[in-house]
């Protein structure tokens, strides 16, 4: 099995990733239709290598997060790709956060 190897450089970029991942997650679930709840417990933040995954397991999500045409109580369409837009200028920031740390700064 391949396993690579990140340098120090690189697993600060990979924290700064599933930091700002879980961030766009926590809003993601904020502006989410919240029906049951279930479809906000499904939601999961995934970081590999330099990689971050921001998604719902539940299999509703993509079309609650399609659809405008529903009607929502509690919650909006869109809410994922909402929230990843909301938070774009925080990755760099986040990102560099981390890598000053891993420097030593």
């Amino acid at each position: 099995m391949f396993l690579p190897i990140l340098s120090d450089i690189e697993k600060a970029v990979q924290a700064g990733l599933d930091e700002h991942a879980k961030a766009v997650l926590e809003r993601s679930n904020e502006l989410a239709p919240k029906d049951t709840g279930d479809m906000i417990g499904s939601g999961f933040v995934s970081t590999s290598d330099l990689i971050a995954q921001v998604g719902y397991r539940d299999f509703v999500a993509r079309y609650q997060h399609e659809r405008l045409d529903y009607a929502h109580d509690d919650g909006q369409a869109k809410f994922l790709e909402t929230a990843a837009d909301e938070l774009t200028d925080q990755l760099a920031p986040t990102i560099g956060r981390h890598i000053r740390g891993a420097l030593g700064g």
